[in-house]
């Protein structure tokens, strides 16, 4: 049971050091890309990774019934896809 808790501190401090990192990139994003689609596409990829993380790691759902895990995946998925089409269009 330790053990568990072991590496479940270690993938949450990998995985918020990762959400940081996204952080920081999708701030100075608008430094790096000067076209407003990729700078679009680029953040709400930012997002599906950053909600893939919170669902895994920090709500514990890589362990949960298929079923939540995909609901929330989809949701995480569908909603940046949405929103890119409604910019992009």
């Amino acid at each position: 049971m330790q053990n568990n808790k072991t590496v479940n501190i270690a993938a949450a401090t990998k995985s918020w050091l990762l959400l940081i990192a996204l952080s920081v990139i999708a701030i100075y994003l608008p430094e790096f890309i000067d076209h407003r689609s990729f700078y679009t596409i680029a953040a709400l990829v930012i997002v599906v990774i950053k909600g893939q993380q919170i669902v895994d790691i920090f709500m514990e759902l890589n362990n949960a019934p298929k079923f939540w895990r995909l609901l929330f995946l989809s949701y995480i998925t569908l909603l940046p896809l949405i929103i890119s089409v409604i910019y992009l269009t």
